[in-house]
């Protein structure tokens, strides 16, 4: 995946590889990968998905972890 691209968010990765960080599902060429939410920013989002994303960031960002 390069810096930039947009990808689709189709959940949220299972409990087990959230241990210690938010992972989510995202649709890429034909699979499904989990990659970090930290690394995504809301594109055309709802306000409630926006805020979610926005205080996951801001929980990250203060130090703070699972």
């Amino acid at each position: 995946m390069d810096p930039g691209e947009k990808v689709e968010v189709v959940g949220i990765a299972p409990a087990e590889e959230c241990d210690h960080e938010m992972f989510v599902l995202i649709q890429w060429k034909k699979r499904q990968l989990a990659v970090p939410l930290m690394q995504l920013e809301g594109i055309g989002v709802d306000e409630e998905t926006q805020q979610a994303i926005e205080d996951w960031h801001y929980w990250v960002n203060q130090g703070y972890e699972l």
